[in-house]
């Protein structure tokens, strides 16, 4: 059995679109562009390679409801069963959603 890696990254990405995520019932699944990428102190960092790229980030649902396309999203994620995951209840400040400019 693979040891999981305990990870988190912060992440600042453009939301290019979301919708339902099509295993995790409560969970929505994003596409977003990673603006930037950001270790955190104490934890692995797996996520700081998508910086430029395209990539899908699971999301708990309703924290991306009023989020449109263009949005810069803020985010602590981490890298689980091969998918990124933002974290399920995210302290203060470790969330955001900015309109498009």
């Amino acid at each position: 059995m693979v040891q999981a890696i305990d990870n988190r990254t912060d992440l600042t990405a453009r939301l290019v679109g979301t919708g339902p995520h099509p295993r995790l019932d409560t969970w929505d699944q994003a596409e977003v562009t990673v603006l930037d990428a950001e270790p955190v102190a104490g934890y692995a960092d797996l996520l700081s390679r998508n910086v430029g790229q395209r990539m899908l980030l699971a999301v708990p649902g309703g924290l991306l409801a009023d989020a449109e396309p263009g949005s810069t999203i803020r985010v602590r994620a981490r890298l689980a069963a091969g998918e990124a995951m933002a974290e399920r209840r995210p302290s203060p400040g470790h969330f955001a959603v900015e309109p498009p400019r």
